[in-house]
């Protein structure tokens, strides 16, 4: 039987400072963005929460977030569903020029 798992995968300095490519979750059912990174927030304490999201839980400014290669920012945002079989990529937000 193939495993089906929710693919998270990191990218730029996210995978320097977590020294990881990524994770998997099995999911028993969907669960939005916002929920995702509560679930990585409890593995990697809290880091991206602190990184991906404003105080008031927007999506900080240079952040990207990609469910199956589209920027959440055109689908439901932080409300976006997911579930097993998609790929989540997070990008950081990126400074210096």
């Amino acid at each position: 039987m193939i495993k089906l798992a929710l693919k998270v995968k990191f990218y730029s300095l996210f995978r320097i400072n977590l020294k990881s490519s990524g994770t998997e979750y099995e999911l028993d059912n969907e669960i939005t963005i916002a929920e995702l990174i509560e679930k990585l927030d409890q593995e990697y304490d809290g880091y991206f929460t602190q990184k991906l999201l404003e105080e008031d839980r927007s999506i900080s400014a240079g952040a990207i977030i990609l469910v199956n290669g589209h920027n959440v920012l055109h689908l439901d945002q932080l409300e976006t569903k997911i579930s097993n079989q998609d790929i989540v990529t997070l990008f950081p937000p990126s400074a210096g020029g």
